[in-house]
């Protein structure tokens, strides 16, 4: 007996320090890297992850009372977290989080994204385990009681609960994890996953908390707010006009300028005609909150004027985890009397089908639902619609359908992977200090956004023909995550910049004082300001932040980096000097803006909305459609 409780402690602890090993190798890039997070800066808090395998191995063996089963499946099931936490962690710089969950219903399109090989690999090792598990210790017999059994489970229930309140203050497992060093470093994803593991990152992401309460929230102060504003709004619209035009917005996929990224030299330019818009007109420089990834969170923000600045760094992703809980959400759609949203991909990923119709979109069109065949051609061996064919569907869109005043459309054609199969030639050669997979990806992805460039020079000379006035609002979402050569921390700033352009094909546009660079919350009232078109109270308070205050993001650097960051999930970027800033170096008018925009997004997402029905109202002669 005693001879068997050895081998089943030597068993279980090989198993669990494997598990344990591959795990927090999963979320690191060296291990050298990995070696000194669990020796020197995280050594206390790989004591939880620990406990947290442990107590689920007890788990799985007290429900399934079988040895054999219960290291096979813990096996099986630690490989497939470490295979998909490595993944995002190589593609987007982050762990696996709760709120991934939430993209299960679109599993299908998210592991065509993923290389074959993976999937291949993932589902025989797993099959494996189970046969070396059965085969190796189907002798070794468990034989708890039964009252054992309910006992250990109940207890690992009531343990593993306990961990995902390791984030609340008033609970008993905050203080475990604050004495065992937790430290969830919100403002650094990757940081957070490479010292923490992906387990203890995970448990600090499940109970998410949208926005700390601003101070002096009250329906007094938020009425004073709006009535500020629409003093302001009245007296912008004094000097403007109604104007009636049909407005698009196009988050293009992954569209940046790779001759930007440090360290790459191109063989010719990827994009001169996007390049000689925003010289020639409106445009220049958006800053992306996501690097590899994050295109729902862009979307959101030019939607709704809203910044991830000032949300809590625990919501990386409103869409899925604000936006479907909402009673309402406002967005610039809501400025036009019908709106469209088109997608040439699946409309469950983000949960978009219920997002737009919170924000009350009247009709969105994505493949196999609306999205027609004839528009969905691809560029070679490409597994997505090329921008081409997305654009000849939204030129129809606009002429034919009668929900078109303002048109949602983000694209997919330069989505990941980027590999050199998909393209028939890679004209653009890239050089520089890096691996050959990563030149060949770059090398791919330039002919891509080249495609892109074509495109919207097509799309350009299209509605110059139009007889409607038509207003388009371009971007890039993000870089795509392929630079491994790059420091994200020194480049933090230049490696989430994304060309932006606004164009029209009737209207003389003005040019905006804070064009140069913007955040994506600023895009609808910088398309009201180009444009001489009326603003509401809500616009013209985004008009003054954008014009007078540094640029609020998300996670465009750390704190690890700069110890001067402002901790959690706000970054300030200067519009001038292109620098992270500190929340000390603004003016006492700076503070105040900064304060009112997060008295407002607070009212309007977790707050009592006082004030944001008011802030939002159009007038009659607000007209923006023809």
């Amino acid at each position: 007996m005693k001879k068997k409780s050895v081998i089943v402690f030597i068993i279980l602890s090989v198993v669990i320090a494997l598990g344990y090993l591959l795990l927090i190798g999963s979320g690191n890039s060296s291990f050298g890297q990995m070696l000194y997070y669990i020796f020197v800066e995280g050594s206390r808090v790989q004591l939880l992850s620990i406990v947290i395998l442990i107590v689920f191995f007890l788990l799985l063996l007290a429900a399934s009372n079988s040895y054999w089963l219960a290291v096979s499946s813990f096996s099986s099931i630690i490989v497939l977290i470490a295979i998909v936490n490595y993944e995002k962690f190589h593609l987007r710089n982050e762990g696996i989080l709760p709120s991934d969950f939430l993209m299960l219903n679109s599993i299908n399109k998210i592991l065509g994204m993923v290389s074959i090989w993976i999937i291949v690999g993932g589902v025989l090792g797993i099959s494996l385990l189970f046969i070396i598990g059965y085969f190796g210790l189907r002798n070794l017999e468990s034989n708890w009681h039964w009252l054992t059994r309910v006992i250990v489970a109940i207890s690992a229930l009531f343990v593993l609960y306990g961990f995902s309140n390791i984030q609340k203050e008033n609970s008993t497992f905050y203080g475990v994890g604050q004495l065992l060093g937790d430290n969830p470093r919100y403002y650094d994803p990757s940081i957070a996953v490479s010292v923490n593991g992906p387990l203890v990152n995970f448990v600090n992401n499940i109970n998410v908390k949208v926005m700390k309460k601003p101070t002096g929230y009250s329906k007094k102060r938020m009425l004073e707010i709006t009535h500020k504003y629409q003093k302001l709004s009245e007296k912008i619209n004094a000097r403007r006009n109604p104007v009636k035009q049909k407005v698009v917005f196009i988050l293009s996929e992954s569209f940046s300028d790779p001759s930007k990224v440090p360290g790459v030299t191109l063989s010719q330019q990827a994009i001169p005609y996007t390049k000689s818009l925003i010289k020639n007109g409106v445009g220049g420089n958006m800053i992306s909150n996501g690097y590899g990834g994050g295109t729902a969170n862009m979307e959101y923000q030019a939607l709704t004027g809203l910044s991830l600045g000032n949300f809590m760094a625990t919501l990386p992703t409103p869409y899925t985890q604000l936006v479907v809980h909402q009673k309402e959400t406002y967005s610039f759609n809501n400025l036009f009397s019908r709106s469209l949203a088109l997608h040439p991909y699946d409309g469950s990923l983000y949960l978009r089908s219920d997002v737009f119709k919170k924000m009350q979109f009247n009709e969105f069109n994505y493949m196999n639902h609306g999205y027609p065949q004839k528009y969905s051609t691809k560029i070679d061996r490409s597994p997505y619609v090329s921008d081409l064919a997305t654009y000849k569907y939204l030129i129809h869109s606009l002429k034919y359908n009668k929900n078109s005043d303002f048109v949602q459309l983000s694209t997919m054609q330069n989505h990941l992977p980027y590999v050199k199969e998909h393209y028939k030639d890679n004209p653009i050669k890239a050089t520089g200090d890096f691996s050959q997979s990563e030149r060949e990806q770059i090398e791919a992805y330039a002919t891509g956004i080249r495609h892109t460039d074509k495109a919207n020079k097509y799309l350009i000379s299209k509605l110059s023909k139009m007889k409607q006035n038509v207003t388009i609002v371009f971007y890039g979402d993000h870089l795509p995550g392929i630079y491994q050569h790059v420091d994200l921390n020194k480049n933090g700033v230049l490696m989430h910049k994304t060309p932006y352009f606004i164009w029209s094909n009737r209207l003389k546009l003005k040019k905006v004082s804070y064009q140069k660079m913007v955040g994506p919350y600023a895009f609808a009232n910088e398309v009201l300001q180009a444009t001489g078109a009326k603003v509401t109270p809500y616009y013209a308070f985004l008009q003054k932040v954008s014009e007078d205050m540094p640029i609020s993001a998300s996670k465009v650097a750390n704190a690890s980096y700069d110890p001067n960051l402002p901790s959690g999930g706000l970054n300030l970027i200067n519009r001038k000097t292109e620098k992270l800033m500190n929340v000390k170096q603004l003016s006492t008018r700076q503070k105040e803006l900064l304060h009112e925009y997060q008295l407002i997004q607070y009212d309007s997402t977790v707050g009592n909305h006082y004030a944001f029905g008011q802030l939002t109202k159009k007038k009659a002669n607000m007209s923006l459609v023809n």
